[in-house]
């Protein structure tokens, strides 16, 4: 009768954190909110289908992915690479605080798995939590954020893709705007949620110049000028054009080659991120190697 009298109180306090309060994160109590794995986006339910938030949405969310040596944002991903991933919300009643969930999987519906690894160094009051049961790692807010200006929530975080190629990789993230009580439902709460795919670009189409074609271009990827080198070249004029990956050419330039080694450089400050196919022809012949543009 002891033992039941001390074990009541604590399953009480314990329900209420996991039910009343997501101040620590959802997943830090084992609740995967953000969409992957066929799960809810809602923000207003726990495991026992209660919680301290309401059902509202009403939130608009956006999820990008750049290089960091670049703002310009990408849908595909490099194997190893390092990406920085940003989340952006907003909602017209310009709640003050929010939190979020952000995950990376791989595969489809409830079968998906983590896909790459978030940085240890992350925003201060922000963890990454394992999941319990779900296998995932999920970035989240360790307490409630305060958005600046409230209706205007960004965050962002390292993420490392995997070292090879898994195929197309998810990121599926929920952001909760709150009015800021705790242990309370709140009709005004507004959450909404959103996902962005990454295709891969594989180590074969980055090194993509075979030795008898004597063409090669770097660096490779590139985030300013690149390099183009021709070796065992016979003189004269050649073409270069440049393609992006539906076919149009948004430039083209003659270079005079007067020696066995010939190199030129070309700007891609302008370009967007991307695969792009560079063109040598001289004489009706055509070389081509691909250059990914970060």
């Amino acid at each position: 009768m002891k033992k039941k009298a001390l074990l009541l109180p604590i399953l009480a306090g314990l329900a209420y954190v996991l039910f009343s309060s997501y101040a620590s994160g959802p997943a830090y109590y084992g609740i995967n909110r953000t969409g992957s794995q066929s799960t809810v986006t809602n923000c207003s339910g726990s495991v026992s289908g209660t919680g301290c938030h309401g059902a509202g949405t009403g939130t608009s969310v956006l999820l990008t992915v750049d290089s960091g040596a670049t703002t310009t944002a990408t849908t595909h991903y490099i194997p190893g690479y390092t990406y920085t991933i940003k989340i952006h919300g907003t909602n017209t009643a310009s709640l003050p605080d929010f939190g979020w969930e952000l995950s990376t999987v791989s595969g489809t519906g409830s079968g998906q798995v983590q896909a790459g690894a978030f940085s240890t160094t992350i925003p201060t009051h922000t963890y990454v939590d394992s999941c319990a049961g779900t296998g995932l790692h999920i970035f989240e807010q360790g307490a409630p954020w305060l958005g600046a200006p409230a209706g205007t929530y960004d965050v962002a975080v390292q993420w490392t893709a995997p070292a090879t190629n898994v195929g197309n990789i998810t990121l599926y993230c929920t952001l909760n705007a709150v009015v800021g009580t705790s242990g309370s439902v709140s009709a005004s709460d507004a959450s909404g949620n959103t996902s962005l795919v990454l295709t891969p670009i594989t180590s074969a189409s980055v090194v993509s110049a075979v030795s008898e074609t004597g063409l090669s271009a770097y660096p490779n990827p590139v985030t300013g000028n690149f390099n183009m080198q021709l070796d065992n070249a016979q003189s004269g004029t050649y073409t270069i054009q440049i393609f992006n990956m539906i076919g149009s050419v948004i430039t083209t330039q003659n270079i005079e080659v007067n020696n066995a080694i010939e190199s030129a450089t070309i700007n891609t400050s302008n370009w967007a991120s991307g695969l792009y196919n560079v063109v040598i022809e001289k004489d009706g012949n055509k070389k081509s190697v691909l250059v990914v543009k970060q």
